[in-house]
């Protein structure tokens, strides 16, 4: 016998997996690996199939994440070659030692978050160490208010890690060891432009300042520290081999020249020499980072300069769908004008996030749930939404709001003040409203409904259409009672606030090029309790959806997930 929820199961799990839309291939294929001799039964199984994926594809994604999540589909490793959540670190028995390597040319972004968790589950679970490195080797590019923003972010994940440092604040120990490649013939000092370096590399040819002797490399040395050679001028690398497979250990750039007020210093190192040193004087015993660092050079300068080897853990970045979490390309939409500056809410940051309402603990289940894999994903932003809706979801004061107003005439109604809870199930409190019969509700509400067609005005009584205009629907009362399968409508009274609703879309098209529509602001009236609402406070609006105030004075709401 064919089973059919086991389809359904089936189909709601692959609609989560590729952003809605289940294929009818790959769900017939699941079935299959389950029970073989259902190829026995392949018209019929094809016709289940075939009607599950329709029916699942026809909800929305968010329905879709909701139900997946709820339904612990996503838990199923049977079929996947890699089992998912924080997997036991090797070598731990010596302790784990574990670091925060932020660049401070941007914001804090939601791929930080995810992979800056990973580490701070694990010095949890391991009751290890944990630093916080601010990778300051692009002088230039620093800015104190990315370095505000990083540490504000981090506080506000509830990450807390033992020990700060600024990878500038080790320059002189990183000058003694480069200084120590150069005098034991393992760096030269070069004056080619970076497109030469960049051609010979290529060619696998050697440059002719290999063979500079050590006093050359050493005055060279001397007279950058100096200031005497200007910005792209001179670089020293590290003799690798040119005939490597591996360009990166084609005679590799460790120390470059750079004009900066930023701080005291001329010469600067490049990322895979500052992370080997700093890893060592840091007493990193475990690196867990995306995959697109490559650990060859590493691996060779550690060697070079008696290092240990710390593990090395790394996995695909977390991408959600239409997001940007490129710093320079951001910066180039800055520039272009497309957007304003950082505090947009459109960019993938952790300040955006705060503003859309995604809570820290919603994030750290995120992580647990999917941890992380060395396989290319592009998670739906609705699965963290359905996280972040099981933590919110309890503590937010339902209230009503009506977009799209029109008039409500009540003829017969009494005065009455009608008592509201808060929340459904758990004692928030309630609201009284005063009502005298006359309303406003969302036009759209009633405009399939005809005279003599009745509804419920939510928690107060059903009415009768006696006349429909276009800016007026006049009724009488029906019935206290409500009646089985009668629309229910949210209500304000004459006495409300006119708010603002903007949501999110993706900031990019599918194409990369910028979403014009990525912002929808959508006006409306607000029950009068919404001037008790805080800002930064989250509540529900009924039938509309989980919303954020993002700013008072202005009464703007921003929307986070249904």
């Amino acid at each position: 016998m064919i089973p059919e929820e086991e389809i359904k199961k089936a189909a709601i799990k692959n609609a989560a997996m590729h952003n809605g839309e289940a294929r009818i291939g790959s769900v017939i294929s699941e079935i299959l690996g389950k029970d073989k001799q259902l190829v026995k039964e392949m018209d019929n199984l094809k016709a289940l199939a075939e009607k599950a994926v329709k029916e699942v594809n026809s909800q929305g994604k968010e329905e879709i994440m909701k139900l997946a999540v709820d339904m612990k589909l996503l838990n199923n490793k049977e079929n996947e070659k890699e089992k998912k959540g924080l997997k036991p670190l090797p070598g731990t028995d010596n302790g784990v030692v574990l670091r925060l390597p932020p660049e401070p040319s941007g914001y804090m972004h939601w791929g930080h978050a995810l992979s800056f968790t990973i580490n701070y589950l694990y010095k949890e679970m391991y009751n290890g160490k944990l630093w916080l490195r601010f990778e300051d080797t692009n002088p230039n590019l620093v800015r104190e208010e990315f370095i505000k923003n990083f540490e504000e972010s981090i506080k506000w994940l509830g990450i807390k890690y033992d020990e700060k440092k600024f990878i500038s604040d080790d320059m002189e120990k990183i000058y003694g060891f480069a200084e120590k490649l150069i005098k034991d013939g393992k760096a030269y000092g070069c004056v080619c432009s970076s497109d030469e370096i960049k051609k010979n590399r290529n060619l696998e040819k050697e440059c002719l300042h290999r063979n500079n002797s050590t006093e050359e490399n050493m005055s060279l040395w001397e007279k950058a520290k100096e200031g005497k050679f200007g910005t792209g001028e001179l670089t020293f690398r590290f003799k690798g081999d040119m005939d490597d497979k591996d360009a990166a250990l084609r005679d590799p750039n460790i120390m470059r020249v750079i004009k900066t007020d930023y701080k005291p210093y001329n010469l600067w190192p490049l990322y895979d020499f500052a992370s080997v040193i700093e890893d060592e004087l840091c007493g990193i015993t475990h690196i867990l980072r995306s995959n697109e660092f490559k650990a060859n050079l590493q691996t060779r300068l550690r060697k070079e300069l008696g290092f240990h080897e710390p593990y090395v853990i790394q996995y695909s970045r977390f991408n959600f769908e239409g997001t940007l979490t490129s710093k320079r390309k951001v910066r180039e939409l800055i520039k272009q004008g497309y957007i304003k500056d950082w505090h947009d809410i459109r960019l993938a940051t952790i300040y955006s996030m705060k503003r859309r309402g995604i809570q820290p603990e919603a994030i750290r289940e995120f992580v647990k749930e999917v941890g992380y894999s060395s396989s290319e994903h592009e998670y739906s932003l609705e699965m963290l939404l359905t996280f972040n809706r099981r933590v919110i979801d309890s503590n937010a004061k339902r209230l009503f709001f009506v977009p799209n107003p029109i008039k409500l005439l009540v003829e017969d109604a009494m005065e009455e003040k009608v008592k509201l809870p808060f929340h459904p199930s758990n004692d928030l409190g309630y609201r009284e409203i005063q009502t005298n019969g006359k309303f406003f509700i969302d036009k759209t509400d009633v405009v399939s409904l005809d005279i003599g067609d009745t509804f419920r005005l939510k928690e107060l009584y059903s009415v009768e259409i006696i006349d429909k205009e276009n800016d007026l629907v006049t009724c009488r009362v029906h019935s206290k009672e409500h009646e089985q399968g009668e629309k229910i409508i949210q209500w304000v009274t004459e006495q409300n606030e006119q708010i603002k609703v903007i949501k999110v879309g993706n900031l990019l098209n599918a194409d990369g090029t910028f979403n014009e529509k990525s912002i929808t602001e959508i006006e409306g009236f607000a029950e009068k309790t919404i001037d008790k609402v805080e800002e930064g406070q989250v509540i529900q609006f009924e039938r509309f959806g989980f919303c954020r105030l993002d700013n008072g004075g202005k009464k703007e709401f921003v929307f986070i997930s249904k």
